[in-house]
């Protein structure tokens, strides 16, 4: 008697979370639950109807997520730190899986074989899994924002605007850099979906109003801003070593002030900032504004938005670049419709990977990790897939539009 294949990865899908969850259990105590803390503390404080920008605990970073977001935590604070921080591992892995299904679902647009689908699935997340474990182990929002997104999209492609303007306008609630799709669909006249979103954004700002009273929430939202620029855009932010955003990588290079072993020029702080963001600008530019050869959306595209967000990240920390999943399926889906005859790409691929995962603690010690960082390995790793995608969208790239 034959096996169903989904039998068979269901085990494999069942006993990777066992083993992570067991692992998780005897790191997240000791680690004091690292993020997760933040969440529990403003679930209880938002509970309590209390200002949840507040730091009554100076030893737990600031809470710089929207009102919105501490209503949808607010329910994990009726269980205990270990048991609610339990209950948000689990949640983050099932939306890993169905990141995993639903970027497949926006990439793949034929049938492909079961050993290529494997492939398609496996290798995206062995490259990311530096960026998977930081996010489980720090029990941090980061594949929430990204599985809101590409559910968001999903929707899109499905012609069901509402649903996805649901999400994409929820996960900027979570982090703001999600707005980077906006644009993009705006400047492709699709105002429907635009106009959605920004409705959604509205709602959103409204409904914890209904718990804590319409005051309350005009505070919270008073606060929101202001907090995360106070928070967030501090000098000292901008240049940490483990500052993965490609200003950050403008001014460890670049400038007089930064103090690390990698400084090759004498800019300004602000001459550092500028030269960083009309790089930014022009990268976005050439991502967002439409081509004449095509008038359709593509995983490419998107591919190139995901990485924006993850470089255009203010405090681009190593958990936003959980985002590199779908930029690798893209790619390797390319490369596995044409069996890998693309030789280029495919060493550029294995130079982003190296580039990114290969300075972990675990595999470099701590103290040649902290080079690379101070490096900016990351950084480079998303401008290598910059590159890689840029050549697709404006050469190859038809392989992997849908008909």
């Amino acid at each position: 008697m034959r096996i169903d294949r989904r039998y068979i990865v269901s085990i494999i899908i069942a006993t990777i979370f066992i083993g992570m969850f067991v692992r998780y259990l005897y790191r997240a105590p000791k680690r004091h639950y690292c993020d997760f803390r933040v969440y529990y503390a403003t679930a209880q404080r938002f509970i309590d109807k209390e200002d949840i920008y507040a730091r009554p605990d100076e030893s737990i970073t600031p809470f710089k997520y929207s009102p919105m977001f501490a209503m949808l935590v607010s329910s994990l604070s009726f269980f205990s730190q270990k048991a609610a921080s339990l209950i948000f591992f689990t949640i983050n892995f099932i939306l890993l899986v169905v990141i995993c299904m639903f970027s497949e679902r926006l990439i793949v647009d034929d049938k492909i074989s079961f050993k290529k689908k494997i492939l398609l699935y496996v290798l995206p997340i062995i490259f990311t899994s530096r960026f998977i474990l930081q996010v489980l182990d720090s029990g941090q929002v980061n594949i929430m924002i990204f599985a809101l997104v590409i559910l968001g999209l999903y929707y899109f492609e499905k012609k069901k605007d509402i649903v996805g303007a649901a999400f994409i306008g929820l996960s900027v609630m979570f982090k703001y850099m999600p707005v980077v799709f906006i644009p993009y669909f705006l400047l492709r006249k699709k105002l429907r979906i635009v106009g959605f979103i920004l409705v959604f954004i509205i709602l959103y700002c409204l409904i914890p109003a209904a718990y804590v009273g319409v005051d309350r929430e005009i505070e919270y939202v008073k606060n929101w801003l202001p907090f995360i620029t106070k928070t967030s855009l501090d000098e000292g932010s901008w240049y940490d070593y483990k500052n993965q955003s490609l200003y950050s990588f403008v001014l460890r290079y670049f400038t007089a002030a930064s103090f690390y072993r990698v400084s090759v020029a004498n800019l300004t702080f602000r001459q550092g900032l500028l030269v960083a963001f009309i790089i930014g600008a022009i990268i976005y530019s050439l991502i967002i504004f439409p081509q004449r050869r095509y008038n359709i959306h593509s995983p490419i595209d998107y591919s190139l938005l995901f990485i924006c967000m993850a470089l255009f990240n203010p405090n681009a920390w190593m958990a936003n670049f959980v985002i590199f999943i779908f930029v690798y399926m893209t790619i390797l889906y390319y490369l596995l419709k044409f069996n890998f005859k693309d030789r280029f790409t495919s060493v550029l691929v294995f130079l982003s990977f190296a580039l990114a995962s290969w300075g972990s603690e675990s595999l470099v010690g701590n103290n040649l990790e902290n080079l690379l960082e101070e490096l900016s390995s990351v950084t480079m790793a998303a401008l290598v897939l910059l590159f890689i995608l840029f050549r697709l969208k404006f050469k190859k790239a038809l392989a992997l539009y849908r008909k």
